[in-house]
Parts: C-alpha cells; sequence; structure tokens
C-alpha cells in the first residue's frame, strides 16, 4: 500500500497531474470572466502547464497567480485589439453566409485567411509571454515568424481548434459535451498539449540563440 501512494508510483503521477490539470482548468475559467482578463489567464495557464509537463510539480495555485499578476498588462495589451479584430471579421462572415447572395460568397475566403492569421498569433503569443521577458512588438513579431517556421505544428494546432468548433456547433448535444469537457479539464488539458510542441519549439530556438552568440 505504501508502494501504491508513492510520489514516483506512475498511477499517482498520473492522478496528481490529472488533478493538477483540473485545478488549473478551472482557475483558468474563473479568471476569464471578464473577457479582458482572457489574455493573463492564457499566459498564466501556459505559465504553470510548461511545468506540469516537464514534472516539476508545481504550485498550481501559487505558480498560476503569479504569473497572472506578472503578465497581466502585456497580455492585457494583446488580448484586447486580438480578440476586437477576431470578433469583427467572425461578425463579417456572419454578413457574408446570411446576408449577401451566393455571388459574394467568395468574400469568406480572405476575412478566413485573416481569422487565420490572428489565430496564429493567439496561440504562440501567449506561451512565449509565459517564458520570456520581451517587448510585446517582440512577442507579436515572434508570434508571426515561429507561426511560419513551425507551419505543420500551427496547421495542427489550428485544425484542432477549427474541429472542436464544428463538433461544437454541429447540435444541441455535441454542444453540452464539448462544453463540459472545456468547463472541466479541457482548456488546461489542451494547454498541457500543445505545451510538449511549444517547449520543443523554444528550445530549439534557445539553442539556436546560444549557438549564434
Amino acid at each position: 500500500m505504501n508502494k501504491f501512494f508513492n510520489a514516483n508510483n506512475p498511477v499517482m503521477n498520473f492522478l496528481t497531474n490529472l488533478y493538477n490539470i483540473m485545478l488549473l482548468n478551472w482557475l483558468f475559467l474563473l479568471c476569464s470572466l471578464p473577457f479582458f482578463t482572457i489574455g493573463a489567464s492564457f499566459s498564466a495557464m501556459y505559465s504553470v502547464a510548461f511545468k506540469i509537463i516537464k514534472d516539476e510539480d508545481p504550485s498550481v495555485i501559487k505558480d498560476f497567480f503569479t504569473s497572472f499578476k506578472s503578465n497581466f498588462r502585456q497580455s492585457t495589451i494583446l488580448w484586447i485589439p486580438l480578440f476586437l479584430l477576431t470578433l469583427f471579421f467572425a461578425v463579417d462572415l456572419f454578413i457574408v453566409y446570411h446576408m449577401l447572395g451566393q455571388d459574394l460568397q467568395f468574400f469568406q475566403y480572405p476575412i478566413w485567411i485573416l481569422i487565420t492569421v490572428i489565430l496564429s498569433i493567439i496561440i504562440y503569443a501567449f506561451p512565449l509571454i509565459a517564458r520570456y521577458e520581451s517587448s510585446t512588438k517582440e512577442i507579436i513579431h515572434n508570434s508571426i515568424l515561429l507561426s511560419i517556421a513551425n507551419f505543420p505544428t500551427t496547421i495542427f494546432i489550428l485544425a484542432i481548434q477549427y474541429a472542436i468548433g464544428y463538433i461544437a456547433a454541429g447540435s444541441a448535444k455535441s454542444l453540452v459535451m464539448t462544453g463540459s469537457l472545456f468547463l472541466f479539464f479541457a482548456c488546461a488539458g489542451l494547454a498541457c498539449f500543445y505545451s510538449l510542441f511549444f517547449n520543443r519549439i523554444f528550445d530549439k530556438c534557445d539553442e539556436k540563440k546560444d549557438l549564434d552568440n
């Protein structure tokens, strides 16, 4: 029995990580309730997610709020315009689909491209804020470069996001099931999954920087 409760036991390690992910998920959702804090919540969630995937046994609550506080200003300044741009183009899509004729449906394609560019920036920006101390201009610049340099990873993550949205919009039942997953662990779970890729990408960038120096 003592072996089962040993911290090095694979089962206990899994249960600990599952608990940490669920706790991190709830912290993220709670701190995202006023929409303007979502950026800071993203950065804080990735800050803890990086520690979880590295088996650093984080203090989830303390580490989350430490990152949330330290990155609040920069994350919020970045999040609000990105959110408003995404909302603006989403409204444009609604107009194209529901208010314009079939002959003008081709207008959706440039809008989808712009939305994809914004989402690509969001994908990398907040993990970058969580890991590095850089100016907002550098974060945006590096996010664009990384999204292009790691195009397969970017497309893979975008595909997951679009697939989740497509499934959720399929029916009321699908929406409830998807919402339930995100309520309990899916937000932080996806952050940890994505962090496996981001950690590898950032480590390569750090190695290259060290070699250049």
